[in-house]
């Protein structure tokens, strides 16, 4: 899973694996068969099963399910589909996609092995750096892990912070704001411009 702002939703490799289950194990990863596994586990916390029989009567079906799956799947790699991207390859021109390598998520040219071009993957924000005026925010990840924010233009505009651009403009100069808890500021030298988060109705 990956976070989307707020939300959580299913990474590529996570839906790769998903449908790699479904395929190797159909009966176990099926609403019934977990239906009825509650309903059994109920009887053997009421005392009406014996737990020992209730999980060797599961374990005798799954471990062939899982012989015959790691028959099936000797050498085999999970595949995980390329993502579009709206990035073209500088090197040769043909549009980039997304992969996900050893380190997570990059982008590559879709010409490989012809052409080898890749590019660290970034996200636009929509924010203008408040620096320097011209660079896009861009939303990168820390060596940590963790998100944060900088100009387009580094190193010739070092600016950078961990908190998240908006789309609501600064009143005072234009600029882009920024959220801090339950404000937002304008991070332009000189202007100190600030105002609570806006309600939702």
């Amino acid at each position: 899973m990956e976070r989307d702002q707020k939300k959580l939703k299913p990474t590529l490799l996570g839906r790769a694996v998903d449908g790699l289950m479904l395929e190797q194990f159909p009966h176990i990863v099926d609403v019934d068969f977990s239906a009825q596994m509650e309903k059994n586990l109920d009887k053997v916390e009421s005392g009406k099963a014996d737990w020992r029989k209730t999980v060797d009567d599961f374990y005798q079906g799954f471990e062939a399910s899982l012989e015959a799956a790691e028959k099936n799947m000797e050498g085999k790699k999970v595949k995980v589909p390329d993502e579009p991207s709206s990035e073209v390859c500088d090197l040769c021109g043909r549009p980039m996609v997304i992969k996900v390598g050893k380190y997570g998520k990059f982008l590559a040219c879709s010409g490989f092995p012809e052409c080898r071009g890749t590019k660290r993957l970034v996200k636009d924000t929509g924010g203008i750096c408040p620096k320097c005026g011209k660079g896009r925010l861009l939303e990168r990840k820390s060596s940590k892990g963790r998100i944060y924010y900088g100009c387009e233009c580094y190193p010739d505009c070092d600016f950078m912070t961990w908190d998240m651009p908006v789309d609501t403009k600064c009143e005072k100069c234009g600029s882009t704001l920024f959220r801090k808890g339950g404000k937002l500021y304008c991070a332009k030298e000189g202007c100190g411009f600030e105002m609570p988060v806006p309600k939702k109705d």
